[in-house]
């Protein structure tokens, strides 16, 4: 006890001859933090300071606002060695990453298949990241490798990606905007939707849960396309906006490449549309039918 009081008042002596010098003793924190960020994939913040013999407070202060730290420190943190990828960590940074690629038009089965790839596997399952609470580090670290990489490409325009986009819309998922200066990782962050602007041209704000301004909504809602608010929810509201676009747009939902187009923009398959408008459609006309009866 009394060697480490003495090497404790031996290292405060020195570090108040170096400030008195004007010796520069601390070093930029960015490193360690690099570092901290990379252990917190597979460990918890008090794991890491028990590991590195720190206080749980210096870590939580270079994690999040400290600038500069002592060169011993910065080789402590260092000199700790990240846990096997195995280890289960909670699954909220991987599953907003998901959502986030949804909101641009990349689709689960796409994510999974960059994923797999970079595994070396034939298959990964991502629709178990959107349902979990927990995911392998290891899954979790390709999933952000993925997620930057998408983040800076266009996926395929084709139905797959507005109905990806139509999901993400549908569930108020935060864009990849929303999450760039906030901790996608922290369970307690909270999307910056002030930082996200509308996707059509105009660069206006959007309201939180939304891609779009309310102008841009408003006119998409006026001409009946699904893109950009909430869309579809049962089989009774497809049936009812197929109709609505079928009559302000003069296409026939009974020509089968007239209705192809109607379920492009209401971004479901021509299949699922069909079956809507033969179940919903059906029940409608009847509807109309006694309506009309009840007041002759």
């Amino acid at each position: 006890m009394a060697v480490d009081q003495t090497r404790r008042v031996k290292a405060a002596s020195s570090q108040r001859k170096a400030y008195r010098l004007g010796i520069k003793r601390r070093v930029n924190a960015s490193r360690a933090r690099q570092y901290l960020q990379l252990l917190r994939r597979t460990m918890s913040i008090q794991d890491i300071a028990e590991a590195a013999d720190m206080a749980y407070t210096a870590i939580w202060a270079i994690l999040h606002d400290r600038e500069t730290v002592l060169p011993a420190t910065e080789r402590k943190i260092l000199a700790v060695t990240p846990i096997n990828g195995a280890v289960l960590l909670d699954s909220i940074g991987a599953r907003r990453r998901v959502q986030a690629l949804a909101t641009k038009g990349w689709t689960v089965k796409e994510i999974g298949r960059q994923v797999a790839k970079r595994r070396g596997d034939a298959w990964a399952n991502i629709t178990r990241v959107l349902q979990s609470q927990r995911l392998t580090a290891s899954l979790a670290h390709e999933i952000h490798a993925v997620y930057t990489d998408l983040c800076q490409q266009v996926p395929p325009a084709d139905v797959h990606a507005t109905q990806a986009k139509a999901r993400a819309q549908r569930n108020g998922w935060a864009p990849p905007a929303a999450w760039e200066a906030v901790d996608i990782d922290d369970p307690d962050a909270q999307p910056d939707w002030a930082a996200v602007r509308c996707e059509s041209e105009c660069g206006r704000a959007v309201k939180p849960g939304h891609l779009r301004c309310p102008a841009c909504l408003k006119r998409l809602k006026a001409l009946g396309t699904l893109d950009g608010y909430s869309p579809l929810r049962n089989g009774r509201a497809l049936a009812e906006d197929a109709w609505f676009i079928s009559k302000n747009e003069g296409l026939s939902l009974g020509n089968e490449q007239q209705a192809a187009m109607v379920a492009e923009r209401l971004g479901v398959t021509l299949a699922a549309l069909q079956a809507s408008l033969v179940r919903h459609g059906t029940m409608k006309m009847q509807a109309e039918r006694l309506a009309k009866e009840e007041t002759q």
